[in-house]
């Protein structure tokens, strides 16, 4: 008997480490790659990523304390709002942060050091703020998934609760990084209407997020997360595209 309940012991320990390593797989392999392969050969774009991450978490800490402190906030609905309104505020300061820091710069060398309007710019700040989300949503989930066996609730009986925390996760890093190149763009564009439509979009995500909480709301939650995504990535597409012909002729 004691054999047997080592051997299950085990197996149980072993399972525990495949399900973290697959949620982490899922959730950060994608952009762990773009980390290795474009960001992580230049300090200057590593710099970009762990300040809009820390930036990020500033936004998000303040949001909490001002829900906090104003009550009729605490709602699901006013809160996402909050929220969303707080982290499209953080990226426009650090877009600013990052401008005035180019601009000072400039004046003492011709290296271009915090230049935000560059694509691996925009790409290492989209992600910074990508990977602190995933940080937070995820963390807890990938500690739980270490335990033994796994985890099937009321709001998602498709799939384990672990593997849908992974594919949100997922989901959200690309968006972020997605969001990130709209907004930019905005910003220098002095477009009122891209800006806006970053919130919009960015609204629209955290408002399908928020299904989860539903009775089998995790698979409405993330096709509308997967369409809100996907919808992004081609007008991102489009939008560059243009302005990268524009710039060029």
């Amino acid at each position: 008997r004691t054999t047997n309940s080592a051997a299950g012991q085990e197996r149980a320990v072993s399972m525990g480490l495949l399900l973290f390593a697959g949620c982490l797989l899922i959730a950060f392999g994608p952009s762990a790659i773009v980390f290795l392969s474009a960001i992580a050969p230049n300090a200057n774009l590593v710099v970009l990523m762990i300040l809009s991450g820390y930036v990020w978490v500033c936004s998000i800490a303040l949001s909490s304390l001002i829900a906090l402190a104003i009550p009729v906030l605490q709602s699901t609905a006013k809160s996402v709002v909050c929220a969303v309104v707080m982290q499209e505020v953080g990226r426009y300061a650090y877009y600013a942060l990052c401008s005035a820091a180019e601009r000072r710069v400039r004046k003492l060398t011709a290296q271009k050091l915090f230049h935000p309007d560059s694509f691996d710019s925009i790409l290492a700040s989209g992600l910074g703020f990508a990977s602190a989300c995933a940080l937070v949503q995820l963390g807890r989930p990938l500690e739980l998934s270490l335990g033994p066996g796994t985890s099937y609730s009321s709001t998602c009986r498709a799939f384990s609760f672990y593997l849908n925390s992974a594919i949100h996760t997922s989901l959200l890093v690309l968006l972020n990084v997605i969001l990130m190149a709209l907004a930019v763009e905005g910003y220098r564009r002095r477009s009122r209407v891209r800006v806006a439509a970053v919130f919009v979009i960015h609204l629209l995500a955290s408002s399908a997020t928020s299904l989860n909480s539903q009775p089998d709301g995790c698979v409405v939650s993330l096709s509308l997360l997967a369409a809100v995504t996907l919808v992004a990535g081609v007008w991102a597409g489009k939008q560059l595209g243009w302005e990268l012909r524009d710039d060029e002729t």
